[in-house]
């Protein structure tokens, strides 16, 4: 299913809008999509379902050798994975914008998008929260999946703790006292905690940072489909850990 983003005031390439290949609860994908939004870049939505087989996938999914999302299409320009495509934006159309005011706030955002996108996502994502909700990232045997989800959050536990010690005892955000994308992008990833539905006062720095993220302009409507999926797993309970 398509559908149209925000009409923008830039041009861009060839005067087509941006073709932006998703899945809505991917914390990638949100960002990249935010960052459309927040930029008024012309773009179009293109959401992804690979559970139908690779048969149903776009052609452009089936032409790429990773068929992964999310995938920007500009013109001839095929990019995948959350940081490349946002350096490309940031790159070609914004002059950086969102990234920081000087080279040394530019290259930390870079960084820290790039430690979410591996490491916070997969410590998250992957090592915690999919192995409880999505059977294609469990193992069969629900004793060591219940054992791999133990030990998931252990590793949780010392990423936020990180945020909360290292990046947010002194600043507001992440790379200082201003919102960048780095906030964005690690904010979509920290909320994929919500799918659990349970509440921890732990990390008061995080949940502070956290909730002045979640009121930004295009938050709300970026995680629409988000929201709407942890309301189903939690019986409408949307919390912050």
């Amino acid at each position: 299913m398509a559908s149209k983003g925000t009409k923008g005031k830039l041009k861009t390439r060839n005067g087509k809008p941006l073709e932006l290949y998703l899945i809505r609860i991917s914390p990638a994908c949100r960002a990249v999509w935010f960052y459309l939004l927040q930029n008024n870049i012309p773009h179009v939505l293109i959401d992804v379902d690979f559970t139908k087989g690779e048969t149903t996938l776009p052609d452009v999914l089936l032409r790429n050798s990773h068929q992964e999302v999310p995938l920007l299409v500009d013109g001839d320009y095929i990019i995948f994975e959350g940081p490349p495509i946002l350096n490309y934006l940031a790159q070609t159309y914004t002059n950086h914008a969102g990234f920081g005011s000087n080279q040394s706030t530019r290259l930390a955002t870079e960084s820290v998008i790039s430690w979410a996108n591996s490491e916070l996502h997969r410590v998250i994502g992957y090592g915690y929260i999919y192995p409880q909700f999505l059977e294609k990232y469990a193992v069969p045997s629900e004793h060591l999946n219940d054992a791999i989800v133990d030990k998931g959050l252990r590793h949780v536990t010392q990423k936020l703790e990180i945020l909360e010690g290292r990046y947010l005892s002194k600043n507001k955000y992440l790379t200082g006292k201003t919102l960048t994308m780095a906030d964005i992008f690690v904010a979509t990833v920290v909320a994929q905690l919500q799918w659990t539905g349970s509440k921890s006062q732990m990390w008061p720095n995080v949940i502070e940072w956290l909730s002045r993220v979640q009121k930004v302009e295009f938050w709300e409507e970026v995680h629409a489909s988000h929201r709407q999926y942890v309301q189903e797993l939690t019986g409408g309970r949307i919390l912050v850990h």
